[in-house]
């Protein structure tokens, strides 16, 4: 090949990758959790996961860029027992089939070309600066009166229904949630999402996989503090006990004067001691911690009435609404309730597979997703797939370098032809 068409051949490659990465932030944030959902026509966004997935596709076959394709036979084998022994409508299904489908080729596509991943990465701390900093100045400008917030009925809003999310509401800032805790009102931060908690859970997220994305160590000091800051003053319970559990482990068992058994010691006491604090102030009846178990109780309702059949491929899409009137909190009941046993050891191997180099994430996401469910959610399947592909690429530049004949400081990682670095 010519110099001139290989130039031109890298550029379109670049050119490509970088609309796709773009494009899958785009797609991010016109679904849930973000508000933009609810603002963009029904079209818009299928056509938008539709390009999305359209390119993705086209890149993996284009470059050979498919990975752990395998993953692909018990999605279709699951998926297609679920619609044979009709369990499900195939419009039901087909929305979270797609976000699978999401997840493996961003996989493909990210551990494949070092380039797209980087960029990934710069776009979504980008615009984590920015929610952390519009939460952190609505929730001080609120809470003291500087800014001016003015309720809205989210519902009535947007399809005229109230009652649905009220928030106060700046045009500029976001919305906030109102809360009594221990006697005083607090406006909570929602980051442009519907609910604190999912904006919680993104912010701990950001913690976790900061020692990966972030080499400057100054940067990702504050990068990590700024999303703990952010994340207090969203006042998400769930976030505040796994964040207490992390910092008293990694503080006590980083101590390097302590024995095992007085490190075994303090941490007993200090969790002891908190727990007994919390409980003594009555705190989880001033949250939504006692209405989260009392519906748990209910869902286990549906599983004790299913056949041997719809505990294995599931009772169906939006069973508990029809059942029980409402939605499912937690993302392991919906998956076990809605799409059975076999799809639910499915997903448990997934989510190991692809955080298991990271063990804090995984215990995260594991405990996160009994108060909620975010396993559909295109931000939150393209943010595990950067966290594997960054973990995979770190893995492999260790493992096998092999240096250019003639070309003494520069090295090409043979699993990878485009990753190339330069020594100092």
């Amino acid at each position: 090949m010519k110099r001139v068409d290989l130039l031109s051949y890298k550029m379109a490659t670049l050119s490509l990758g970088m609309l796709t990465a773009w494009m899958l932030f785009v797609y991010a944030l016109s679904y849930h959790p973000f508000i933009t959902e609810s603002y963009l026509p029904v079209p818009i966004r299928i056509g938008i996961e539709g390009f999305v997935l359209y390119l993705l596709v086209m890149i993996n076959i284009r470059y050979q860029y498919l990975v752990d394709v395998i993953w692909f036979i018990p999605i279709i084998m699951i998926f297609g027992c679920v619609l044979l022994l009709e369990m499900d409508t195939f419009v039901k299904l087909i929305s979270s089939f797609n976000k699978l489908v999401l997840l493996i080729l961003a996989i493909g596509l990210l551990i494949r070309n070092r380039r797209v991943l980087n960029t990934c990465i710069k776009i979504w701390i980008l615009l984590s600066y920015f929610l952390c900093v519009a939460a952190i100045l609505a929730f001080v400008g609120y809470n003291t009166g500087i800014i001016p917030f003015s309720p809205l009925d989210f519902g009535e809003s947007i399809n005229g229904v109230p009652g649905s999310y009220y928030y106060m509401h700046n045009a500029i800032l976001g919305n906030l949630r109102s809360r009594q805790l221990l006697g005083l009102e607090f406006g909570r931060a929602t980051g442009f999402m519907y609910e604190e908690i999912f904006f919680s859970f993104f912010l701990g997220f950001n913690i976790l996989v900061a020692r990966d994305w972030i080499d400057d160590p100054k940067k990702r000091k504050r990068f990590v503090r700024l999303n703990l800051i952010t994340g207090i003053t969203a006042f998400s319970t769930t976030f505040f006990l796994f964040f207490s559990l992390y910092f008293l482990v990694k503080k006590i068992l980083g101590g390097k004067k302590m024995t095992i058994g007085v490190k075994t010691f303090a941490f007993l006491f200090l969790g002891v001691l908190s727990i007994g604090l919390i409980l003594s102030s009555n705190y989880f009846g001033q949250t939504s911690a006692s209405v989260r178990l009392d519906r748990m109780n209910m869902y286990f309702s549906i599983i004790e009435n299913s056949t041997w059949l719809t505990l294995l491929l599931g009772n169906g899409v939006g069973i508990a609404g029809v059942k029980l009137g409402i939605g499912f909190d937690s993302g392991w009941i919906a998956i076990l309730v809605e799409r059975g046993v076999i799809m639910l050891v499915f997903m448990v191997s997934l989510v190991v597979k692809c955080t298991k180099h990271n063990r804090w994430l995984m215990f995260y996401i594991f405990y996160f997703n009994f108060a909620l469910d975010v396993f559909w959610y295109p931000l939150f399947l393209l943010l595990i797939a950067m966290s594997y592909a960054c973990s995979n690429h770190k893995r492999k530049q260790s493992v096998v370098p092999s240096c250019l004949p003639g070309s003494p400081t520069t090295c090409v990682f043979s699993a990878y032809p485009e990753t190339t670095v330069t020594s100092a």
